[in-house]
């Protein structure tokens, strides 16, 4: 039991299992494979067996042999394509194309879709802002690709994703800023669905444990108030990545791309219209949400760290130097509209080999913001990445940049992805501090494909790992801002 947290608190926390992960994979695979039969794909996953001459991997994980067990149930093959065998007594036996022997995955076995879950994070607790979010993309992309086979009529298949991302979005949200709390050892509870004053609340947290958090570490204490968009900024930027890197998600995505930009925008021009929410702070302390409007409250407390505390602030209530900031929150959120993802433009071509993308975003950081600049390239179909970023605090700017490669073949059954970022930060991740540090991160993670193709839909699954090795800094995404070395564990759909 932490101090900062409540008995109550923990223990509903605690109720969140690894379970939840793995059953909206087996949701999905369900949805997947529907109206097939389970007995067919034992007798095909058996008879792949024998006709492949593979050996059997044993697992000592009961969770991943679980796991396996579940998805050879419930992946069929194609039995209506078939090739003919023809025996030495001219007898003809039909089998289906995926029995036929198939030993190596090529570089050209390129498929439409890969949703990725992330299984285990650092810190190993349900969930880390980067987990959830990961695993709601994977699911979304499972249920928008079932929904767009299915229906094949679009406007169908855009209500069903609407639906989809109108119920996706708060969840999202609510749960970067609970990542924080989770990260921080502060019990809360999430209710991300709009209660009878229209708002979406992050509750169950008493005032002495914010003002604790607040008072001991300001930097994770202003994250927490930017941290739903900070998680919805990364989701846009994933899945502008997946639309570059395979167009067919164009179709799947771009709703809930298009609400996700939307939203950022919603918060961040409130301050220019100088809106104020009719919201009162309730009387019981767990009832109310954790830091009222994200952007009011983040930008009065990192000005003044010391004043009163109080959770709903108004924009009435800001000081001059701090609406001079709200408004430059607001014109600087603009940028996230510069993006031809917007308009239905995956990328460019400067030749037959070579093509790019472009894009700018804008969102908060712990000390200020930051506006970046995106660059993909795709050359011979090798995948890359490079962007650039301008922090600022107060009054002072920090650059910073990356590199990555994705995608990246490592003999047959192995792709890599790899990333090196470098940047300039404030000291103490200040917002006042005049004087940066430089630092850095080395991010890799590499996917065990499992080859044989395994029906109609689905075509591969792999087993994923990751490490990010970290210097102390902000990155968007990653819940620790000390030094840091972290593995992951996951695996990827392919279809």
């Amino acid at each position: 039991m932490d101090n900062f947290g409540l008995k109550e608190l923990t223990r509903e926390e605690s109720i969140n299992t690894n379970g939840g992960i793995l059953g909206s994979i087996i949701i999905g695979l369900c949805i997947l494979n529907s109206n097939r039969s389970i007995n067919s794909n034992i007798m095909n996953g058996l008879l792949n067996y024998f006709l492949m001459h593979t050996s059997f991997i044993k697992l000592n994980s009961k969770c991943l042999a679980s796991l396996l067990f579940v998805l050879l149930c419930s992946i069929s093959t194609l039995a209506n394509n078939s090739t003919k065998l023809k025996t030495t007594d001219d007898v003809i036996i039909s089998l289906p194309d995926s029995l036929k022997p198939t030993s190596s995955l090529t570089r050209e076995e390129n498929f439409k879709i890969r949703s990725t879950f992330i299984l285990v994070d650092k810190p190993a607790r349900l969930h880390t802002m980067r987990q959830f979010s990961q695993n709601y993309l994977g699911t979304y992309l499972l249920v928008a690709n079932s929904a767009y086979e299915t229906f094949k009529f679009l406007p169908a298949t855009y209500f069903v994703l609407g639906v989809s991302t109108i119920l996706g979005m708060p969840l999202t949200h609510e749960e970067g800023h609970r990542s924080i709390l989770t990260y921080k050892n502060i019990g809360s509870i999430s209710r991300p669905y709009f209660n009878s004053k229209g708002a979406a609340y992050v509750q169950g947290v008493t005032d002495n444990s914010l003002i604790e958090l607040r008072d001991n570490d300001l930097p994770n204490y202003i994250r927490l108030h930017t941290a739903g968009l900070e998680s919805d900024y990364m989701l846009a930027h994933k899945i502008e990545s997946y639309m570059v890197f395979s167009p067919h998600n164009q179709k799947l995505l771009y709703i809930e791309y298009l609400m996700r930009k939307l939203s950022l925008l919603q918060y961040y021009l409130t301050g220019l219209f100088k809106y104020d929410f009719d919201l009162v702070e309730e009387t019981d302390e767990l009832k109310r949400d954790i830091v009222g409007h994200d952007v009011y409250g983040a930008v009065k407390h990192i000005h003044r760290p010391n004043e009163e505390f109080i959770r709903y602030n108004q924009y009435v209530d800001l000081t001059k130097e701090e609406k001079s900031m709200i408004k430059r929150i607001g014109w600087r959120s603009l940028f996230n509209l510069a993006s031809p993802f917007l308009f239905f433009k995956n990328g460019f071509s400067i030749s037959q080999n070579v093509k790019y993308n472009l894009s700018l975003g804008y969102t908060m950081s712990p000390f200020g913001d930051f506006i970046d600049q995106y660059i993909w390239l795709s050359i011979k179909e090798q995948n890359f990445m490079l962007y650039f970023r301008q922090h600022q605090n107060k009054e002072n700017w920090f650059p910073a940049a990356g590199v990555g490669i994705y995608d990246l073949p490592l003999g047959k059954r192995f792709r890599t992805d790899a990333n090196i970022h470098v940047w300039n930060q404030p000291k103490g991740l200040s917002f006042t501090e005049t004087i940066g540090f430089w630092g850095g991160a080395f991010d890799i993670s590499l996917r065990y494909l499992i080859t044989p193709n395994f029906g109609e839909r689905l075509k591969r699954i792999s087993f994923d790992i990751g490490i990010l090795a970290k210097t102390k800094g902000f990155m968007p995404e990653e819940m620790e801002m000390d030094k840091s070395i972290g593995g992951r564990f996951g695996m990827s759909l392919y279809y």
